[in-house]
């Protein structure tokens, strides 16, 4: 059996993947202070239909960072520097709030590799005002103390009324905790200068899928909504118990959705 857990070297710096299964690729890429085991579960299930394929990205997990500010781009070469590693030419790219930054930037840049795309509790749009401010603070309360920023950030992903919020905080702040402290950094000042990529969407020639969680209390319901319908190939599923991490809050529901429309797709494109 093929090994699953690997290492790329990408610009001098080595990055852990792993992939799974055969036939129709998918990627899936975690988001901020997570890594690939966010999607442990997705990977195992989807693996029995595709060939799946899970990234750390910089400065997460076990991958390596790439300089002083880990732009959606240059992220996105490494998403391409992978695919081509695998000889893989085309791959339904999910990406999880960061992850769906970093799959937008993938498909602004290369957009013949991309089948489909799936943004869970992610948006195209950039960082407001108020928003760039919020990461300011963050990265200036972060050079002062690693932990106690992260303790009191996690929290936000995830919906007080779930009976399992506590257990779903911890694991991800166990990760949080793991990643580089100067990755966190690289990827904040990242995030905060990213491009809006609505255009993206508006022309993009492959089907897109929105999951939102109603509860997310970081991202505006009513903004993604419109984003998908920006082109008649996009559409949006809205999880009623959730908030930013509909990954695991609604894990069975958001499984079957991201199954669903990469067998449609595949079956599309036969």
């Amino acid at each position: 059996m093929a090994k699953i857990n690997r290492t790329l070297n990408f610009r001098g710096s080595q990055f852990a993947y792993k992939v799974k299964g055969s036939g129709r690729a998918i990627l899936l890429i975690h988001g901020f202070l997570g890594t690939q085991e966010v999607w442990n579960t997705y990977f195992d299930r989807l693996s029995t239909h595709f060939k799946v394929i899970s990234l750390d990205l910089p400065g997460h997990g076990k991958s390596q960072n790439l300089g002083y500010v880990h732009e959606m781009g240059l992220m996105a070469n490494l998403v391409y520097a992978l695919l081509k590693e695998l000889n893989i030419r085309k791959a339904v790219i999910a990406g999880h709030s960061l992850g769906g930054y970093v799959g937008l930037a993938f498909a602004e840049l290369f957009p013949d590799h991309v089948l489909g795309l799936i943004l869970v509790n992610s948006t195209a749009k950039g960082d407001s005002k108020a928003k760039i401010n919020s990461r300011n603070q963050l990265i200036s309360l972060l050079k002062k103390d690693q932990k106690r920023p992260l303790e009191l950030l996690v929290p936000n992903f995830f919906n007080v009324i779930n009976r399992k919020t506590g257990y779903f905080r911890r694991r991800y702040l166990n990760m949080a905790f793991k990643a580089n402290h100067a990755g966190i950094l690289a990827t904040i000042e990242g995030m905060k200068i990213r491009k809006e990529r609505e255009i993206v969407l508006k022309f993009a020639p492959f089907p897109y899928l929105h999951l939102i969680g109603e509860h997310d209390k970081l991202l505006a319901t009513k903004d993604l909504m419109e984003e998908a319908e920006l082109n008649d190939k996009g559409y949006a599923i809205l999880f009623k118990e959730s908030s930013h991490m509909l990954l695991w809050e609604e894990e069975e529901k958001c499984y079957k959705q991201i199954k669903h429309f990469t067998k449609n797709l595949y079956r599309s494109n036969h």
